[in-house]
């Protein structure tokens, strides 16, 4: 309730298991009243602040929920795969051993990301011009003009991208040669995370390893 009330975080745990009462707060039932915001929740009805904000955790990494509370929340997976640690070991590995490759492949993929956003941008913009056409195309000078420089500005930002991504494989080549590094790190994590069958007190955080 003070949670509600003052607009201080909330967190639950066990979320597979959460208390249906929470049902109007993910519902988001709320009725405005005088310029107040009302929710109910049980039989009680609380003014809600609008700084307050909830958040569900479980520690079980096999539960599976609800498409009805799915739909309601948004769902960030915290689990640890075995494809995304050899991922970061990857990066790494690329970062001590070889940071020319891997700042070349971050500037690489900002770069990629820049020429994407603006092919979108330019695909807007000829989508906006075609709107504003009046009568026929082929007689507005105007719109003609436009669209030929929107086609060679979408041409030569194609062009780039196409350059990017030749260079990009290229990179991508040298880091393989770390890949069997990366899964045999990614192996050592695993390994570590079963000795708790062994003793209950063998328990290695990702921070640790």
């Amino acid at each position: 309730e003070s949670a509600l009330r003052f607009g201080t975080p909330l967190l639950i745990q066990d979320a597979e298991t959460y208390d249906p009462v929470m049902n109007p707060v993910l519902n988001k039932e709320l009725r405005r009243v005088a310029g107040r915001v009302i929710i109910e929740v049980g039989h009680q009805e609380i003014d809600l602040s609008p700084a307050f904000f909830m958040m569900m955790t479980t520690r079980n990494p096999a539960v599976e929920f609800t498409p009805d509370l799915c739909s309601r929340v948004n769902l960030v997976n915290f689990t640890i795969t075995r494809s995304s640690l050899q991922s970061q070991c990857l990066n790494q590995v690329l970062r001590a051993e070889r940071p020319d490759v891997d700042k070349k492949r971050s500037d690489l993929l900002k770069l990629q990301g820049e020429f994407r956003l603006k092919l979108r941008r330019l695909e807007k913009d000829l989508l906006a011009a075609l709107n504003e056409a009046k009568g026929s195309l082929l007689d507005d000078d105007v719109i003609i003009a436009k669209m030929e420089k929107l086609k060679t500005e979408a041409a030569e930002v194609g062009e780039k991208v196409q350059q990017t991504d030749t260079v990009m494989r290229e990179i991508e080549a040298t880091s393989q040669t770390f890949q069997p590094l990366a899964q045999q790190c990614a192996g050592i994590y695993f390994t570590l995370q079963q000795l708790h069958t062994v003793h209950f007190l063998y328990r290695y955080s990702l921070q640790f390893f």
